[in-house]
């Protein structure tokens, strides 16, 4: 279960940090290396932000879903739980009054 989650942080890591300023710098990176073309930019550019926006709703959604599961298998008493005791305990309370 976890190892699942420490791959996709990794990585989501560079999807997280991903700025358009990076975005340009790995742009330029591929044209100097012959890659792409100067003409490819706004397109590049676009698919590598979208690509990373993806990639951070995903991880965001993987690691609610561990933090629930986990939180489920802890078997800690819910809001619902809590407040059914405190209306007992109010309950209980006010037949001694």
């Amino acid at each position: 279960m976890f190892e699942t989650l420490d791959k996709m942080m990794l990585a989501g890591l560079g999807a997280i940090s991903m700025t358009r300023d990076r975005a340009d710098k790995i742009f330029d990176e591929y044209v100097s290396r012959g890659k792409l073309e100067k003409e490819s930019r706004t397109g590049f550019i676009k698919a590598l932000m979208d690509a990373a926006d993806k990639n951070r709703a995903e991880l965001e959604e993987l690691i609610a879903k561990q933090v629930r599961e986990t939180m489920e298998n802890l078997n800690l008493p819910t809001r619902e739980d809590v407040r059914r005791l405190e209306q007992k305990i109010d309950e209980l309370s006010s037949r001694e009054s």
